[in-house]
């Protein structure tokens, strides 16, 4: 039996699949919440725009996982949102109500994919 969390992880990794394809298309579409605030990733020299070319893979990458209930797609998910937080972190400074819609989103969505097993996810 599948827990009541299960198909709100798969929303969420078919979320994380759309926002980060929408990331690669050259289309003019504005950004979309999680990901309004993580152009302050650029404010670290060097690993800044390593960062930002890498997050939306890591959002897909992490959608995949959560879509076909993999552990990986959950432990993607996190190391996702710690880079995403801390962006939205940096961002309260300069566009205070994107990253606070940032860090609202990351947080919800990180409680659901978490839910019931993190102690699991932790090393051993």
């Amino acid at each position: 039996m599948r827990s009541s969390m299960e198909h709100y992880r798969r929303y969420i990794g078919w979320g994380a699949i759309i926002v980060a394809a929408l990331n690669f298309l050259p289309l003019p579409l504005p950004a979309l919440p999680p990901m309004l605030s993580a152009s302050m990733a650029l404010l670290l020299p060097g690993l800044g725009g390593v960062l930002m070319m890498l997050s939306p893979m890591l959002l897909f990458a992490a959608g995949i996982g959560l879509v076909k209930t993999w552990d990986g797609g959950r432990k993607l998910f996190v190391i996702w949102s710690v880079i995403g937080g801390l962006s939205a972190l940096a961002g309260l400074q300069y566009m205070p109500l994107a990253a606070a819609v940032d860090l609202v989103v990351i947080a919800v969505c990180l409680l659901v994919v978490l839910w019931g097993d993190w102690r699991r996810l932790l090393p051993q």
